[in-house]
C-alpha cells in the first residue's frame, strides 16, 4: 500500500464531484483500468472509498439547512473574522449558537468608521438588522457567491441597520493574536509593504493595492502571495534549528512542532494551501518521530483525506484544486524528472514548467486566460520572494515584537524601495495586457486537457522534452482557435442588474457587437473616506469575465443605445481590458458626462467613434443589422438608438430605453419582430398597446434588477405582453438570457436560472 494512497484519495475526490458531474465516473473508470494492471487489489478499496465518499457528501449535503427562519432581525453571537472595512461598507462573519452569517454594515460617518475599525474578533455582539438571502449569480462566468457561502455552511447575509453592540474579547487566542499582527501592519507599516506583509504573515490580502492584486492576479503569480508549503517550510526550519540549539532533542523537537503547527494553521487563515501544507509537515513530523522514513506521496494523500472528511466541499476551493494538483504532480516529478536538473536555475524552471503544465486546465477553467509572462516572471520572481522577501518579511515582524523601532524602520526603508520597484514594474507589464484568453473549455475537453498534461509529463519523464513541448504547444493553439471555428452563433441578454447589456457573437466570431455595457450608478457625492480601495465596476468585473469565458479577445461593435449610466457605466471597464473597434454613439450633442468621458477613453485607446444615423446598416454572414431609428433629443430616453437585426431564424428589435414619443415616431415605419427587447426595462412609460401589436413579437425579454427601487418592469406591461401572446423572459427572474444559434439548423433559449 506504500505509495499507492494517492490513488484512494483521489478515489475520495472522485466520490464527492460525482454527486454533481457524471463525468469524473469517467476519471475513476480510467483510474480502475490503469490500477487493474499494476496493484489489482487496490481496485476493491477504490470501489469502497468512492461510495463511502460519495453518501457521506450526501449526508453532508442533507444536513445543510439554516436553522433561521429569515425572519430573524436580532443576533446576539460573536466576531468570527477580522472586520474588513472597505470604504464605506463594513464585512465579516459572525458565529451564532446556531450557524455563522455574513454581515455587512453601511458605515454612516468617519468617526464612526474609525470607531468600527477597533472592533476585534471574538468580540460578544448583539445584531439588530435583516437576514437576506446570498444573491445566486446571473451568469456561468460569474463567481457564484451562493454557492462559495454554502460550501462554509453560510446560508444568509445579515444586513445591519445600526452599528454592532460588543463586548471585547473574554479569552485571548491565536486568532486575537492574528487581528493584533493585522492592525500592526496596518497602522505601522509603509504602504508599499502593508499588502504583501499581511499576505506573506496571516494570508490576509485586504491591505493589498488592487492595481497591484491585479497584476499579481493576471500575471500568474498570485501563489506567491498565498500562505503554502513554501511559508510552512520556512517557519518549521526555523523553529527546528532554534530547538535543536536550545538543547531540545531531535525527537522532543518532533513533537512539539507538531503540536504547534495546528497553531501557525490558524495564525495564518487557514487557507486549504496552508492546511494543506500543515497537514504534511505535521504527518512528516509524526513519522520521523516514529522513526519510519516519511513518503511523500502518502503524505499528501493523508492530508488530503483529513481535509475532505472535514468538509467535503472544499473540493470545490480553486486554492485546495492548485495547491493538491501541483504538489501531487511535483512529488510524482521528484524520482524521475527533477533529479535530472542539478544546478538551482535548471531546477527553478523545471518546476515552473510542470506546475505551468499542470495547472493549465483548472486554470483556463476559472480564468480562461494564461499570462505569456507567467512562466518567465515565476522563474525571475520566486527566488527573490523565497530566498529574500519572505525572509525579510519575518524579521521585521521578530523586530516589532521585540520592539527594536529604530532598527524596523531602516529595514522596512530598504524593503520598500524593493517592493515598491517590483510592484510598479509588475504593474507596468499588466497593462500590456499580455494574455491569450481561451475561453471556459467544456467538460471533455477539461478531461482531455488533463490527459495532455499527464501525457506532457511522461514524456518528459521518458527524456522526449521536445515532444511534450511539440505537443503541449499543438494542443494549446487548437484551442486557442476553436473560438474562430465555432460554427454557431449567440445572443446574450446578461444579467446586469438594473441596466442592459446585449452580447451578440456572429457564428465562427465573423463578428462580436456589445450592446450597452450596463452600470451601477452612484447617487450623491462620495466623501474620501467612503471611497473603496477597488470599487465594483459592472464593465471590468462582470461583462469582461462573459466576453473571456466565451473566447471573446476583441469586439467590433460596441453600441451604446444612449448616455445613462445604467447603459454605458461600465463602457470604460471594458475598453481598458478588451480591445474595441468601433464605439456606436447616439447623435445627440447634449451628452451626459459620462458618455463624453467614454467617447474620450475610447479615443484614447484607439476606438473608432461613429454617430448614429437611421440607415445605417451592415452585413456579416448571414447577419444583417439596421439603425432604424436614433433621434436627435435632449430627451435621453427617448435619443436611444433603435436595432433591428436578421439574426438565424428570428427578426430582433433592440429598443434601448425608448419611451412614449419615441414609439409614436418608431410606429410610422413597418414593423415586425420576432424578438422584442423591451424598451426601458418595462416601464409603464414604454411598450405601448400600439407598439406590441405593430411589432407582434413571439418572445419579449426584459432587462431590469432584482427589486430594483424603480419597480421595474411595470405589472401591465408584462399582462399586455402576455395577453398579445409573447412568451415573456426576464433577467431579474431567470438571470442571464441566451439564444444559441446555427445558420441552417435554427437555434434554442437558455436561462442561467429560473426561479418559477
Amino acid at each position: 500500500m506504500r505509495g499507492k494512497l494517492w490513488l484512494l484519495s483521489a478515489s475520495a475526490l472522485i466520490g464527492i464531484t460525482n454527486r454533481e458531474s457524471i463525468y469524473s465516473l469517467l476519471m475513476l473508470i480510467i483510474l480502475i483500468l490503469w490500477c487493474a494492471r499494476k496493484a489489482p487489489r487496490l481496485t476493491l478499496y477504490m470501489l469502497i472509498t468512492f461510495c463511502c465518499f460519495y453518501f457521506y457528501t450526501g449526508i453532508i449535503e442533507s444536513q445543510y439547512q439554516s436553522d433561521f427562519s429569515g425572519e430573524e432581525k436580532v443576533l446576539n453571537g460573536e466576531i468570527h473574522t477580522i472586520p474588513v472595512i472597505d470604504g464605506s461598507k463594513m464585512t465579516f462573519e459572525y458565529h451564532t449558537a446556531n450557524e455563522d452569517v455574513i454581515v455587512n454594515y453601511q458605515i454612516s460617518s468617519e468617526n464612526e468608521k474609525e470607531t468600527l475599525k477597533t472592533l476585534s474578533v471574538g468580540s460578544i455582539c448583539v445584531l439588530s438588522g435583516a437576514l437576506e438571502a446570498p444573491t445566486e449569480s446571473g451568469t456561468s462566468s460569474q463567481f457564484n457567491y451562493q454557492r462559495y457561502l454554502k460550501h462554509k455552511r453560510i446560508f444568509w447575509v445579515y444586513h445591519l441597520n445600526k452599528p454592532p453592540q460588543c463586548k471585547p474579547p473574554t479569552s485571548f487566542g491565536i486568532k486575537q493574536i492574528r487581528q493584533k499582527v493585522f492592525f500592526d501592519i496596518r497602522d505601522h507599516y509603509p504602504d508599499e509593504l502593508k499588502g504583501i506583509a499581511a499576505s506573506l504573515l496571516i494570508g490576509e490580502r485586504n491591505l493589498m493595492d488592487s492595481e497591484v492584486g491585479t497584476a499579481y492576479r493576471e500575471l500568474g503569480l498570485s501563489h506567491v502571495l498565498a500562505v503554502s508549503g513554501l511559508h510552512v517550510g520556512v517557519i518549521c526550519g526555523i523553529s527546528f534549528w532554534i530547538l535543536i540549539r536550545l538543547g531540545v532533542t531531535r525527537q522532543r523537537s518532533y513533537e512539539l512542532l507538531f503540536i504547534g503547527c495546528p497553531f501557525y494553521m490558524v495564525f495564518a487563515g487557514a487557507a486549504p494551501s496552508v492546511v494543506r501544507a500543515t497537514f504534511m509537515m505535521m504527518i512528516i513530523f509524526a513519522l520521523l518521530r516514529l522513526r519510519i522514513m516519511p513518503n511523500p506521496l502518502d503524505g499528501i494523500s493523508v492530508a488530503c483525506f483529513l481535509i475532505v472528511v472535514h468538509n467535503p466541499f472544499v473540493v470545490y476551493h480553486i486554492g485546495f484544486q492548485l495547491s493538491f494538483l501541483i504538489s501531487f504532480a511535483l512529488i510524482i516529478s521528484s524520482s524521475h524528472l527533477l533529479k535530472r536538473f542539478t544546478t538551482p536555475f535548471s531546477q527553478l524552471f523545471s518546476v515552473s514548467m510542470i506546475a505551468q503544465v499542470i495547472s493549465l486546465p483548472l486554470v483556463l477553467y476559472h480564468f480562461y486566460e494564461i499570462s505569456p509572462l507567467s512562466l518567465p516572471l515565476n522563474i525571475l520572481y520566486v527566488p527573490v520572494i523565497s530566498a529574500f522577501i519572505l525572509p525579510a518579511i519575518f524579521i521585521l515582524a521578530i523586530l516589532r515584537f521585540l520592539h527594536l523601532t529604530s532598527l524596523f524602520y531602516v529595514c522596512t526603508a530598504i524593503l520598500s524601495f524593493v517592493v515598491d520597484f517590483i510592484h510598479t514594474l509588475l504593474v507596468w507589464l499588466n497593462h500590456f495586457h499580455f494574455t491569450l484568453v481561451f475561453g471556459s473549455p467544456s467538460t471533455i475537453v477539461l478531461l482531455l486537457l488533463f490527459g495532455t498534461s499527464y501525457t506532457v509529463l511522461l514524456l518528459w519523464e521518458k527524456n522526449k522534452f521536445v515532444n511534450g513541448m511539440t505537443l503541449w504547444v499543438l494542443v494549446m493553439f487548437v484551442l486557442y482557435m476553436l473560438p474562430n471555428v465555432n460554427p454557431y452563433g449567440k445572443v446574450t441578454f446578461l444579467d446586469v442588474g438594473q441596466g442592459d447589456c446585449i452580447v451578440i457573437t456572429l457564428p465562427f466570431q465573423r463578428q462580436v457587437i456589445v450592446i450597452d455595457t450596463g452600470g451601477v450608478p452612484v447617487f450623491g457625492e462620495v466623501e474620501d473616506w467612503e471611497e473603496k480601495k477597488d470599487p465594483f465596476d459592472i464593465g471590468a468585473d462582470f461583462v469582461v469575465p462573459y466576453l473571456k469565458s466565451n473566447g471573446i479577445r476583441s469586439i467590433d461593435i460596441l453600441l451604446l443605445t444612449h448616455g445613462d449610466f445604467d447603459h454605458v457605466g461600465g463602457a470604460k471597464g471594458i475598453l481598458s481590458e478588451v480591445p474595441v473597434k468601433n464605439v456606436i454613439v447616439d447623435r445627440s450633442d447634449e451628452q451626459t458626462s459620462t458618455e463624453k468621458e467614454v467617447i474620450f477613453f475610447a479615443k484614447e485607446k484607439g476606438g473608432n467613434i461613429v454617430k448614429a444615423k437611421p440607415g445605417i446598416s451592415w452585413r456579416s454572414g448571414e447577419a444583417l443589422f439596421s439603425i432604424l431609428q436614433v433621434m436627435d433629443t435632449k430627451e435621453e430616453n427617448d435619443g436611444s438608438i433603435v436595432l433591428f437585426a436578421n439574426l438565424g431564424e428570428h427578426r430582433w428589435l433592440f429598443m434601448g430605453d425608448l419611451e412614449g414619443g419615441g414609439e409614436k415616431e418608431l410606429l410610422k415605419l413597418e414593423l415586425k419582430a420576432d424578438v422584442l427587447k423591451v424598451g426601458h426595462h418595462g416601464s409603464d412609460t414604454s411598450t405601448s398597446d400600439e407598439l406590441i401589436k405593430a411589432v407582434d413579437p413571439d418572445i419579449a425579454i426584459i432587462s431590469a434588477g432584482k427589486n430594483n427601487r424603480y419597480g421595474h418592469p411595470d405589472l401591465g406591461v408584462v399582462e399586455r405582453l402576455k395577453e398579445s401572446g409573447a412568451i415573456v423572459m426576464r433577467t431579474d427572474e431567470n438571470g442571464s438570457i441566451t439564444y444559441t444559434y446555427h445558420d441552417q439548423w435554427g437555434g434554442e433559449w437558455n436561462v442561467h436560472r429560473n426561479e418559477k
